[in-house]
């Protein structure tokens, strides 16, 4: 499990190194970096009929968050 704040940092440090004029493909750092946000806090899952909510890491076999790890 990555912690999420660590997570995040570390895409803004590689987003940073990577980008022209703080834009990737024309979308600017601030707004990957609100969008990997969106992603990891909107996580829910199923377990025994119920909703959940995850609240820590991201969600396994995401492809996402395995870029995210990677990353």
């Amino acid at each position: 499990m990555i912690p999420r704040h660590g997570a995040i940092a570390a895409l803004q440090k590689f987003l940073s190194k990577h980008a022209d004029n703080r834009r990737i493909h024309g979308m600017t750092i601030d707004i990957i970096t609100r969008l990997a946000r969106l992603v990891l806090d909107t996580n829910c899952f199923v377990y025994n009929n119920k909703y959940y909510q995850q609240i820590r890491g991201g969600a396994m076999g995401s492809p996402f968050t395995m870029t995210l790890a990677n990353v």
